[in-house]
Formats: structure tokens, sequence, C-alpha cells
């Protein structure tokens, strides 16, 4: 239907309907509006925390600590669950051979995911990992039902950064560690906008059921 010939529709069911009796009017109004609306589109969102870290100590000889956690808001919609950990120790090895286990407590990653109320009862991690050497990129996936609350992601890590005017000497230590949840989210074609990549706007579906 041309939008000329689609206007003139429009505009002669609304005169028709301005022409009814009260509540049939308005009836009628809501039933042409309704039927021209575009349906929700329903998409798997992600929601992504977590760190890159990257170990500077400059002159000084001892490594550097660094601690962080963040929390995670689990509901019943959340359908799936990613962790990626990587971690980087130039030289780790040789040093190793050269000093034994000392250089696991001055060079490590430590991380950990924690259920709601585990960490405060002493319980065991949901997953946790710990790195001295180099650690290649991995990848953890779960699809089950979570429990639901306020899951904690921690990291503690120390590491060593040299920079030289030889770029050849300097190293530096480094990790990366984030926890994606997947959750349903409803794209409103008349209230959400879709970005010029193609990407909608939504909101999460837990928040319209709120």
């Amino acid at each position: 239907m041309g939008a000329s010939r689609k206007a003139l529709l429009i505009v002669s069911l609304l005169m028709a309907s301005t022409m009814s009796s009260g509540c049939l009017a308005l009836s009628i109004q809501r039933e042409i509006m309704e039927s021209w609306r575009e349906p929700p589109v329903y998409i798997d969102e992600d929601v992504t925390v977590g760190w890159s870290e990257t170990f500077e100590t400059g002159t000084e000889l001892n490594s550097v600590l660094y601690q962080n956690e963040t929390n995670i808001v689990f509901d019943e919609t959340v359908s799936s669950l990613v962790i990626n950990f990587r971690a980087q120790f130039p030289y780790s090895s040789t040093v190793e051979d050269l000093i034994g286990n000392d250089t696991n407590q001055v060079r490590y990653v430590e991380a950990r995911l924690w259920e709601p109320g585990s960490q405060q009862s002493g319980g065991v991690p949901f997953w946790e990992v710990r790195a001295t050497q180099d650690y290649p990129g991995e990848r953890w996936d779960w699809q089950l039902d979570f429990i639901e609350g306020t899951w904690v992601l921690e990291v503690e890590a120390r590491g060593w950064g040299v920079t030289t005017p030889v770029e050849q000497l300097s190293f530096h230590d480094s990790f990366d560690l984030y926890a994606t949840m997947t959750k349903p989210c409803v794209h409103f074609p008349s209230s959400h906008e879709v970005a010029a990549n193609g990407e909608m706007e939504c909101t999460f579906l837990s928040e319209l059921e709120d």
C-alpha cells in the first residue's frame, strides 16, 4: 500500500471513529494504533564485568599488589555464564628454575567467583583459578539454574613491570579477567533506538517484571 493511500485510510478511519460515540470511539482508535504498532523483539544481551591489568613497578624492586572485586546480580532470567581468563609472566619459568617457588609469592594471579553467601560463610568458591606462570587464554562456560542473588567476582595479583630504553629488555606482567552473563532483553520499536551498526537498544526482561 502506497504512503498516500495509507495516510488517506488512516484519516478516514480516524474520522469515522470520531463520529462514533464515547467509549466506542476511543476503542476504535486504540485498536487502530495497536494494529500498526510493531511487535517487540526479544534479544539475548550480555552483561560483562572484570578487569585488564598491566603491571608497572618502575624503579621499585618489590612487585605491585593489585586487588579488586565486583558484584554481579543474578536473577531468574540469567541463562548462561562465561568466564575468560589469561595471565602473562614473562621469563617466569626461567626465574623459577633459578630461585624455586619463591616467585609464586611475588608474581601470581588468584581469581574467584562466589555464590551468594558462600564467601561470608567460609564455603567453597563456585569457580577459582591461580596462575604463577604464563596462562594462555581459557574460557569456562555454564548453562544451568543459577542461584539468584548477589555473586562476587574477586581477584588478587602481584606482578612486575619494567620499561627500559631498550625495548627488548622491557617486560610487564599482566592479566585479563572477565565474567559475562546472558539475560533476555526486549526491544520496543516504538520507544527504543537502533544504532547505525544495527545494535538494538532494549530493556532487560527482569526490569519489566519488577
